[in-house]
């Protein structure tokens, strides 16, 4: 038993975090049962690569709030996703609770000799993905049998109550899409003044940065997704994250007079980008082909995912292919140097005009 917390500076403590308790209790279960109230939708296709690559023969999930505060699109059907892969196999469900608004954050886990520790705390499921958007988050490991047995009755008595599979709900309102961007650390939502104080700044020097979709590089840039997962030293495989990205860039570009070098002061620069957001991105590796996000691989992963998910051509869950970046109408990116010191502008906006119109 013990307290779980995220360790962000400065209140830093000697306590494990939720993310680490939450992998190191799956090496050792067969079962897992959730019940938050609020999901994300690469929070889904994780615990979905959980258990394809793990020895996780149940994973049954309850989501208390979207029911009746509503679901994004891109949400819905990463749930719906999710739901239909554990049906199919016989693995599970998805489960909304439908007459109240269920807030609660239950993580209980199982193996062959029954319940044997639970979770229970502030953490909704977004925080199984380690992310930086720095919300401070507090729970409680329980691994004794009086208690996680309360938990395991809890959830099964909210399961049979007050809940019915996601296939038999009707849902036909959503939320807005979220931007994806959105409270993460690092990453700042620009006024309207700087962005054209940007626009017009630009140089000369300009590149199209191409994409490789999934034909090309099925497990790397934008479908490093599908790589092979990281082994825990318990033995787990913990997922790569949905939106971890590596842009490899070709060496006739990345070798062009005006281009970043690695290793050199140019190398880490910030960039503003056409949607309004501003973060850091890095130049690395031989012939400076690596273009990434600074200290986080996700950050450029969001920036270009989440253009692609909310124009309604990428699922989450499945690989950027030839047809999703021509559906998108880019296959490649602009970065412009500008005349703002160290700053360069990124513009992924749609070609389709029909996209352009959906999301004015």
């Amino acid at each position: 038993m013990g307290l779980l917390q995220s360790n962000y500076r400065p209140v830093v403590t000697e306590c494990e975090t939720f993310v680490d308790c939450f992998y190191k209790l799956l090496s050792n279960a067969s079962r897992l049962d959730i019940a938050v109230g609020y999901i994300t939708a690469d929070s889904l296709v994780e615990l979905q690569e959980i258990v394809e690559c793990n020895n996780l023969s149940q994973l049954n999930l309850i989501i208390g709030m979207h029911y009746l505060d509503k679901f994004t699109q891109i949400q819905y059907k990463a749930a719906c996703r999710l739901n239909d892969y554990l049906r199919n196999r016989q693995k599970g469900e998805v489960r909304l609770v439908k007459p109240f608004k269920y807030h609660g954050k239950l993580y209980l886990y199982s193996n062959e000799n029954g319940a044997f520790a639970s979770i229970v705390g502030s953490n909704n499921l977004g925080s199984i993905v380690k992310d930086n958007n720095r919300i401070y988050e507090t729970s409680y490991l329980i691994d004794s049998k009086e208690d996680t047995s309360k938990v395991q009755s809890f959830i099964s008595k909210l399961s049979a109550s007050s809940t019915a599979n996601i296939a038999d709900c009707e849902i036909s309102e959503f939320r807005e899409n979220n931007d994806v961007l959105g409270n993460l650390e690092n990453v700042e939502k620009i006024s309207h003044h700087e962005h054209a104080l940007c626009l017009n700044s630009f140089t000369s020097t300009r590149f199209e940065i191409p994409i490789k979709d999934y034909d090309v590089a099925p497990r790397s840039s934008l479908n490093a997704f599908f790589g092979k997962g990281r082994e825990t030293p318990n033995g787990l495989i913990q997922p790569r994250h949905w939106y971890e990205s590596e842009i490899i860039v070709p060496k006739e570009i990345a070798t062009s007079p005006g281009y970043p070098v690695s290793k050199t002061e140019e190398s880490q620069f910030i960039v503003i980008t056409d949607d309004g957001w501003k973060f850091s991105c890095k130049i690395s590796g031989q012939n400076n082909k690596n273009f990434r996000s600074n200290g986080d691989l996700k950050i450029l992963g969001k920036w270009l995912k989440g253009r692609l998910e909310n124009a309604g051509v990428l699922e989450v869950g499945n690989p950027v292919t030839k047809e999703t970046l021509d559906c998108y109408g880019r296959t490649s990116f602009s970065f412009i140097k500008t005349t703002i010191p160290n700053t360069w502008y990124l513009d992924f906006e749609s070609k389709n005009e029909n996209i352009l119109k959906s999301l004015s």
